[in-house]
């Protein structure tokens, strides 16, 4: 049978479910105790990819502090337990430890609607809320937060040239 769509937005119902789920997830969910406002320990990124395949356009990174790192492509298909990797989970880490230095650049939302965009779109939550940004890469701020995500899927594809 296949994946239900959303005609609105040409990705899977499950993927929309998913990507939903992770966003309204928090700390008390994970047992996590939060050191200040601005410690981030959920990060979203909806990253567009460049395909012909219906519902293989987008992709979102999920990243939960010290716990998971995920991939939900737009078609539904789910990858897990990229985080039992030592050097994705030290790639995750950096960009939780560094990632702070970037919310006063973004905006603090309560919309976590999907959207297309030919930008990666960074969803960073903390005890205050999303913080929510477009990267254009033309500023110093859009440039540090895309290199902490590179230096994530990286380490990710290293694990699927393997297999």
């Amino acid at each position: 049978m296949a994946e239900e769509k959303d005609s609105e937005r040409n990705v899977a119902k499950k993927y929309l479910d998913l990507r939903e789920r992770a966003l309204k997830y928090s700390n008390e969910d994970m047992n996590l105790k939060l050191e200040n406002d601005k410690q981030v320990y959920l990060a979203v990124f909806d990253i567009p990819i460049e395909s012909n395949l219906v519902g293989f356009h987008t992709q979102t990174l999920v990243l939960l502090f010290g716990l998971n790192t995920q991939i939900y492509h737009g078609s539904g298909e789910v990858i897990v337990g990229l985080e039992k990797n030592a050097k994705v989970m030290k790639a995750m880490q950096s960009l939780f430890i560094s990632c702070p230095q970037v919310l006063k650049t973004m905006q603090r939302i309560s919309n976590i609607d999907f959207f297309e965009s030919e930008n990666i779109r960074a969803y960073l939550k903390t005890s205050r809320g999303i913080y929510f940004k477009e990267l254009n890469i033309e500023n110093r701020e859009d440039k540090f937060l895309n290199m902490l995500l590179e230096n994530v899927l990286v380490e990710i594809a290293k694990i699927s040239m393997k297999t």
